[in-house]
């Protein structure tokens, strides 16, 4: 019973205390970065919702969209570049040349990306004559959503690099032109498809070891006493069902709405977690987990969408290799606990108590899910 207890215990800290219904709620923006001839053009995309509690907080604005507009769609919004150009010069600062630079902001609109409605604003910059870099310094919402991205393409000349800006990485250096070519001359600098598959990597471990549903669910195929050859079988098929979906669903070859995917993620937590109490034996659990590794995917995949650098294929590998990484950290801690446990007879209850604890908590966020979806 001991064991049992302790088992339970470290399933408990593991699982933490139960968290909000949603692991997908940080904001995700968008940069397009080109510079040329003398000039830096930003295409910057921002969520609407954060966009409107900024403006809420400090300036008691009131936002509406296109009243003509029945669904998210292009359009125009009520904002002007005198309301918006308060937003930009406290998030967004660009210097060059010793100076700090003044945006010309033009087209504003509503966009749709990533299946969400965003702020779209095209903001010009002239770089000084003689600048030899340029600094730009990201501060979009993190006080409101420290999880908060913004995923950014740099291009210039022919060639182009993939940026994440979050509240660890604001800003970012570039060399200009000839001041670049020169510097490569005298220092070794990584290559830019490296820095974009780090970059993508890093991003794909994080958001499985910040993915507590998408955790409790493999903790849940594990939890049943299975052959070890088993245990790689469910593993292998959930890899390669959650795989097929973020290849898809990131391409936009196939989406479904957050407010299916979301709540059957739930449901498939408590649905394991139940076959763990209910059945004897669990056979051909690899099918199950394949079938519910393919919803699994969408809600990985929502990191990608609208994120189509001039690199997509290499950043959607190096993002699905993070998953796994970030999955097997996981389950190198896990697998042998539950090895080990399993050769006592209190492994049965211990096995009873953890699949409990981890079908309430999926009950609980399926019916929050779709109360609030």
């Amino acid at each position: 019973m001991k064991k049992a207890t302790a088992f339970l215990a470290v399933c408990l800290f593991l699982f933490g205390i139960v968290p909000h219904a949603y692991a997908h709620m940080n904001t995700y923006g968008y940069s397009d970065i080109n510079v040329n001839g003398g000039q830096l053009e930003y295409d910057l995309y921002l969520d609407i919702t954060e966009v409107s509690q900024w403006m809420d907080m400090r300036s008691g604005g009131v936002f509406i969209i296109d009243p003509d507009q029945s669904s998210p769609a292009e359009g125009e919004v009520s904002w002007t570049e005198e309301d918006l150009r308060p937003l930009i010069a406290d998030s967004l600062v660009l210097q060059a040349g010793g100076e700090t630079l003044e945006p010309k902001i033009g087209e504003i609109a509503t966009k749709n990306r990533n299946n969400g409605l965003c702020l779209f604003m095209k903001l010009t910059y002239q770089l000084p004559d003689g600048a030899s870099d340029y600094r730009i310094n990201y501060n979009f919402f993190f006080d409101t959503d420290p999880a908060h991205q913004n995923f950014a393409t740099i291009r210039e000349a022919d060639s182009s690099k993939d940026i994440v800006f979050n509240s660890g990485n604001k800003t970012v250096t570039e060399m200009l032109g000839a001041s670049a070519a020169d510097s490569s001359k005298t220092t070794v600098e990584v290559p830019n498809w490296l820095m974009s598959m780090w970059e993508y990597l890093r991003i794909g471990v994080e958001h499985i070891l910040s993915g507590i549903d998408h955790l409790l669910f493999i903790a849940a195929l594990v939890i049943a006493k299975q052959r070890k050859r088993d245990y790689v079988k469910v593993l292998t098929a959930f890899t390669i069902g959650h795989s097929l979906t973020i290849a898809l669903s990131a391409l936009e070859v196939v989406n479904l709405p957050p407010a299916f995917v979301e709540p059957v993620i739930a449901l498939s937590i408590a649905y394991v977690a139940v076959e763990n109490i209910w059945l004897k034996k669990v056979k051909r659990r690899w099918i199950i987990a394949m079938g519910f590794g393919l919803i699994h995917g969408f809600g990985f995949a929502v990191v990608l969408r609208g994120a189509m650098s001039d690199r997509f294929l290499l950043t959607l590998f190096s993002f699905n290799v993070g998953v796994e990484i970030g999955q097997l950290a996981v389950l190198a801690v896990l697998l042998p606990l539950l090895i080990w446990i399993g050769r006592y007879k209190a492994y049965k209850y211990a096995n009873y108590a953890a699949s409990s604890f981890v079908a309430v908590i999926g009950l609980y966020w399926f019916v929050t899910r779709i109360i609030e979806g």
